[in-house]
């Protein structure tokens, strides 16, 4: 399987984010994985200036959250979905309806509604200026 090694340029609440690939390998997994939280075990110099993973056999790109010592040579490491990377194309193609009104209303009976539920709740670790809080609602796909 193609696994893109990336040096990630860009803040972690960016959708389209600037990658420089460092990187391709063909990667054997030897075992069953999460493909939400992969973990896989490289040499050392595969890792080098790469802080971001891209596995398009899973349609999804990966922070490293943490690398550790396997054995002299190689490293594990710990991958975790980039949301906004890997749903980029459902964020961005998604139609939506912005209303304003003084009494918040959460439910509209005009709207077409759905009972399939995904749900990934990311935290970001940035910290907005002045105090100031953004909330990304996402709805289609």
């Amino acid at each position: 399987m193609k696994v893109n090694f990336y040096n990630n340029q860009s803040n972690e609440n960016v959708i389209n984010k600037n990658l420089k690939l460092i990187s391709s390998r063909d990667i054997v997994f030897r075992m069953a994985i999460n493909e939400k939280t992969p973990m896989l075990i490289l040499h050392h110099s595969t890792i080098d200036g790469v802080n971001y993973v891209g596995i398009p056999d899973f349609k999804r790109y990966y922070y490293i959250e943490h690398v550790e010592p396997y054995n002299s040579s190689l490293s594990r490491v710990y991958l975790n979905t980039d949301l906004l990377m890997t749903y980029q194309d459902e964020i961005i193609n998604s139609e939506v309806l912005i209303t304003a009104t003084e009494k918040p209303s959460y439910l509209s009976n005009s709207l077409p509604t759905s009972r399939e539920l995904i749900n990934d709740k990311y935290m970001s670790n940035v910290t907005l200026t002045n105090g100031t809080t953004k909330i990304l609602t996402t709805i289609g796909g």
